[in-house]
């Protein structure tokens, strides 16, 4: 049997415990910076004082400039390119496009926030949110970040801002994080989500800590701080997911000739589709793959598809031999990921010898991006057998993973060590593993019941608001040297569902392949295996299409259900 096996379940979980190396700033790739989103964050940057919703002390923004912080850090333009570096990097994996200005904008998007860094100073205040905005539920917020500040609390002799502490780096960081930690409020995150879970690092490595949490001024110059797990999957529920899915395979040439180009078709709900991530490891021959609506449609399952060519042909030195090229009976790894929600079935494989179609290809199971059961409010995967004339499929070892954020791409593989876009460790929230099924038309794959807790969910009481809190509009959290301003929240914040990703890992065996033996120097029929590593975002549930989560729907009694299988009665078709 031709195969290649996934690192075991026990041994991934693992691999999540481990501690990466460093903890260097990421680059958010140009590809999924120049994909449309939902959400825009505005940074302003002002070049006059320019008036501003009154939030804190503050009823404008000072100009930002590098001389009333600290001039050996560089030019004023470098400060602020390199702050957004970071708010970039912070946000990359969300739908949320951030928007350098410097002047105050005038936005015509539905959904939009601006937090304004000046030069000026609100004491010890760092920065501070018009509300922690639960659920996202208002469109167009407000924030400020008081950059002079830092200096003021900790730009003395002997203090984290000056001396040989005043770089670059050290102020970006400071000022990036606050920005990004204020957005986040607006984004529906708080204070208290920044606590880890049992493996998480400590609390203040997570971008909403605080003052209140034991947060230093040396903390916030030197960590390059990042959301939590219980940040990520509030915000990837309310601002939603940058990445719907992203694919790995392992695949092995059975052909006795080189292959130097891959085809894999793809039908889609959309005729637009983009890549935004790929694997470029060492165990990949191509590079820079592409994606291209044929023109076609097709009908499947009882459905209209566009037809989308996803193409691997520029050639890459890799662990082969020959950079581009797969030798017969060679194994290679490959994959892609897709901005959007857009449904994406993966169909079929071919491989090519120049513009030549090789006679034998992979064979895989085709499968999608799954969907709510509106009659049982189950959540299936479904797995498709796309050529049932050349016989049955097997998935075999199909583990299932739910896992709280996105791992990167180059973990999606045999040995692959779940950690994200970072390098930070994922845990999972749990697993489980199905040993054997066929695929003779359909498979559906259970991933979850609406009835199944959600990993975040958490209800705001009118008794949880803590003393003295805040709850008036435009004066919302505030980040604070030593502590911080206490705000009622309000509603519910809750997670995607039925994770913020699941990550499964499943071979999938052709009994009766036909392919090339390299010992017998001839052509052998018998089982071939080829593994999907798939990832898929979670969703939030909203079957009577009101705009608000189901769950909410059920437990503020704006839609009944009566059966209690978490489908609203008004989504019912009969109803």
């Amino acid at each position: 049997m031709l195969s290649l096996k996934p690192r075991s379940l026990s041994a991934l979980i693992a691999l999540a415990l481990i501690a990466p190396a460093a903890n260097a700033a990421p680059t958010c790739p140009a590809n999924v910076l120049a994909q449309p989103k939902t959400n825009q964050l505005y940074v302003l940057y002002p070049t006059v004082t320019t008036p501003f919703p009154s939030i804190g002390p503050s009823t404008s923004a000072a100009p930002f400039n590098v001389a009333d912080l600290d001039p050996v850090v560089g030019s004023t333009t470098t400060l602020r390119n390199r702050i957004t570096d970071f708010i970039v990097d912070d946000y990359c994996e969300f739908n949320v496009k951030i928007n350098p200005v410097t002047a105050l904008p005038s936005p015509t998007e539905p959904r939009w926030q601006i937090v304004a860094v000046g030069s000026d100073t609100a004491g010890s205040l760092f920065g501070q949110a018009q509300a922690v905005d639960t659920n996202d539920a208002d469109p167009q917020d407000y924030a400020r970040v008081w950059a002079k500040s830092f200096k003021d609390t900790y730009g003395a002799a002997g203090q984290p801002l000056n001396g040989i502490g005043s770089t670059l780096e050290r102020w970006s960081t400071a000022i990036g994080t606050t920005t990004s930690h204020e957005a986040a409020h607006n984004y529906g995150a708080a204070h208290g989500h920044s606590a880890p879970r049992p493996t998480e690092d400590a609390q203040n490595w997570h971008i909403m800590a605080t003052g209140s949490t034991g947060l230093t001024g040396e903390m916030r110059a030197a960590r390059n701080r990042h959301f939590s797990d219980t940040e990520y999957e509030i915000l990837g529920h309310n601002v939603g997911l940058n990445t719907k899915t992203l694919h790995n395979w392992d695949f092995v040439n059975p052909n006795n000739t080189n292959a130097n180009k891959m085809r894999i078709k793809l039908l889609s709900t959309s005729n637009s589709l983009s890549i935004n991530w790929w694997y470029n490891g060492s165990e990949s021959p191509w590079q820079n793959p592409t994606v291209t609506y044929t023109g076609g449609t097709q009908n499947f399952q009882g459905n209209v598809y566009y037809v989308h060519n996803l193409d691997f042909a520029t050639a890459k030195p890799w662990s082969g031999p020959t950079a581009g090229v797969v030798m017969p009976a060679a194994p290679f790894h490959t994959g892609a990921s897709f901005a959007g929600s857009a449904s994406v079935i993966v169909f079929d494989v071919q491989l090519f010898n120049g513009a030549t179609l090789l006679p034998l290809a992979p064979r895989l199971a085709g499968y999608d991006a799954g969907d709510i059961d509106v009659a049982s409010g189950a959540f299936n995967l479904n797995f498709f057998n796309t050529n049932p004339a050349a016989g049955a499929l097997e998935l075999s070892e199909v583990q299932i993973f739910r896992s709280p954020r996105m791992l990167d791409i180059s973990a999606m593989m045999r040995d692959g060590r779940p950690v994200d876009v970072r390098g930070q460790p994922v845990e999972f929230h749990s697993s489980s593993i199905i040993r054997k099924q066929i695929v003779a038309d359909r498979l559906q794959i259970p991933l979850g019941k609406l009835t199944d807790p959600r990993t975040v969910d958490i209800v705001y009481k009118p008794e949880d608001c803590p003393q003295g809190a805040k709850g008036a509009s435009r004066q919302g959290p505030g980040d604070h040297a030593s502590g911080e301003i206490k705000y009622c929240h309000k509603g519910n914040a809750l997670s995607l569902f039925p994770n913020t990703y699941t990550y499964l890992v499943a071979n999938v065996i052709q009994p009766n392949a036909t392919y090339w033996d390299p010992r017998l120097r001839k052509f052998v029929q018998g089982p071939q295996q080829n593994t999907i590593y798939y990832q898929v975002g979670g969703v939030v549930p909203d079957l009577n299409r009101n705009g608000q989560d189901d769950l909410i729907d059920i437990r503020t009694g704006v839609s009944k259900d009566e059966d209690r299988n978490g489908v609203p009665d008004d989504a019912r078709p009969e109803q």
